[in-house]
């Protein structure tokens, strides 16, 4: 079975292929299933305000593994603190929360780097 996955524009880059079509808000089909992605791709993603694309071969654990796999130890496990103590009233299982959890958690890093 091909792993496929929902992943932020962010970390999409170029070579990724697209499981599904990415399609605009007005129905227009912007990338097709199974393309390959190009810089010229995410540019256009970028100006219809795409924000995510369905990626084979990868998903967000995958990313957020690289992702954190780039930070000092310490610096992580110092912005993981402080984004506990932001989300501590929140429900970390629900998928929106657990996403913004992890958004918030890499900024958090990024900014005390």
């Amino acid at each position: 079975m091909i792993e496929m996955g929902v992943i932020n524009l962010e970390d999409i880059e170029s070579g990724m292929i697209l499981c599904r079509d990415i399609i605009s808000k007005n129905g227009l089909v912007l990338l097709k299933a199974g393309q390959e992605i190009t810089e010229k791709n995410l540019g256009i993603l970028r100006i219809w305000g795409i924000t995510e694309a369905d990626i084979k071969g990868i998903d967000k654990e995958e990313i957020l593994d690289k992702k954190t796999a780039e930070i000092d130890p310490r610096i992580l496990e110092e912005a993981t603190t402080k984004a506990r103590e932001i989300f501590r009233h929140t429900d970390l299982g629900h998928p929106f929360i657990k996403e913004l959890f992890r958004l918030v958690m890499l900024r958090l890093a990024r900014d005390l780097s």
